[in-house]
């Protein structure tokens, strides 16, 4: 059982049983061997050098690093789809095998080429050695020259041809090979690891180097690109931390640091992107999605009495935190906010140093509170 669903269990008993709170309105009491009291977790208030936050819209956009369009060189037909929607692959993975005249025919000339070459190498060799016993005449090892000189000649127009249309390194390994794969057939490479994000290809279809047909992005991390307000500039700066929060993930945040400034302001919304880039490992945050920013300030730090920003919560209209009592007992506690950092918030009123807030577990323990309320 993952601790989200043990904690959505314990939530729902805590509404659906009265019996577990005291008498006293203000206090509510969790059971010591309940999974809701397993799952709570305290942190103290604490004094801490706080900054201001820039807060901005966002957008989860891909690492422009981190993305490949695959397309072919040369026109081919679709023999077999390897890669799937979604699938992650390596650097050096085929994704598709294709079939191409163009392709077949310009392998069979170049090791057409490179065998007679190295056939005309032999005979310059041999005319060469019969004349220094003086056994051929000069023109003979001229004519062998000539011969091979055209030779190289026509295997180099070759070998950058088929360059042009296949890896180098692909094109060095070449050789006749019966039982392997016909020449014509060639695969479609990712360059990059990353996860296939678009595959417009079926079996059979014909492929163009005009088209792309596959798409391969690095989503381990993304870029999201904040819109930042114009008169917030003079707190901005490069290398600032950075606070992600979508409204699909609740109580989830992803922090990051900003990592480029625009130098151009937004005559319409007289905003200046900024690109936060934000590590993505499990591939939560979806390209396209809307964001909310909080980038630290660069203005001076104050020291204030500071909590999670977690462990704060809206209960009619007021922010209330949920305070340790010990023995299962916790008090919920209006506070008075002041500035919010990225993760933290310094509370003006209400709380004083050393006093635990609950940081996980402070939904069922509001549900509890709303549930006594009504009774």
């Amino acid at each position: 059982m993952t601790a989200r669903v043990a904690l959505m269990i314990a939530l729902l008993a805590a509404v659906a049983a009265p019996r577990a709170f005291a008498a006293d309105a203000n206090i509510l009491k969790v059971a010591p061997d309940s999974e809701l009291q397993r799952q709570i977790a305290l942190q103290p208030a604490e004094r801490v050098r706080l900054r201001a936050v820039i807060s901005a819209t966002a957008l989860i956009e891909p690492d422009a690093n981190a993305i490949a369009h695959i397309t072919t060189r040369v026109p081919g037909r679709v023999v077999k789809v390897i890669a799937q929607l979604g699938e992650k692959v390596k650097a050096g993975q085929p994704l598709a095998l294709l079939n191409s005249i163009e392709l077949g025919q310009a392998k069979a000339e170049y090791l057409k080429r490179r065998s007679l070459k190295a056939i005309a190498r032999q005979h310059l060799e041999r005319e060469e050695s019969l004349y220094a016993k003086k056994i051929a005449p000069q023109k003979d090892v001229l004519q062998a020259r000539a011969q091979y000189d055209t030779a190289r000649a026509e295997y180099e127009a070759a070998w950058e041809t088929l360059k042009l249309l296949i890896p180098p390194e692909q094109v060095s390994r070449l050789g006749w090979n019966e039982k392997g794969p016909p020449l014509s057939q060639f695969a479609l490479i990712s360059p990059i690891d990353g996860t296939v994000v678009k595959r417009d290809i079926t079996v059979g279809s014909m492929i163009d180097p005009s088209e792309e047909p596959i798409t391969v992005i690095d989503l381990d991390k993304v870029w999201v690109i904040a819109n930042v307000f114009e008169s917030d500039l003079v707190q901005l700066r490069q290398g600032a931390n950075a606070s992600i929060t979508v409204d699909a993930l609740v109580g989830q945040k992803f922090d990051g640091k900003v990592t480029y400034i625009s130098d151009t302001v937004d005559r319409k919304t007289r905003t200046v992107q900024a690109r936060i880039e934000v590590p993505n490992p499990e591939h939560l945050l979806k390209l396209g999605m809307f964001a909310h920013a909080r980038i630290e300030s660069a203005l001076s730090a104050r020291e204030v009495l500071c909590v999670p920003d977690e462990s704060v919560f809206d209960v009619g209209g007021r922010k209330v935190v949920f305070i340790a009592l010990g023995n299962g007992s916790y008090e919920p506690r209006v506070v008075q906010l002041g500035e919010a950092g990225t993760d933290l918030v310094e509370v003006a009123a209400g709380l004083k140093a050393g006093d635990r807030v609950v940081t996980r577990g402070g939904l069922a323990l509001k549900a509890m509170m709303l549930s006594h309320a009504e009774q």
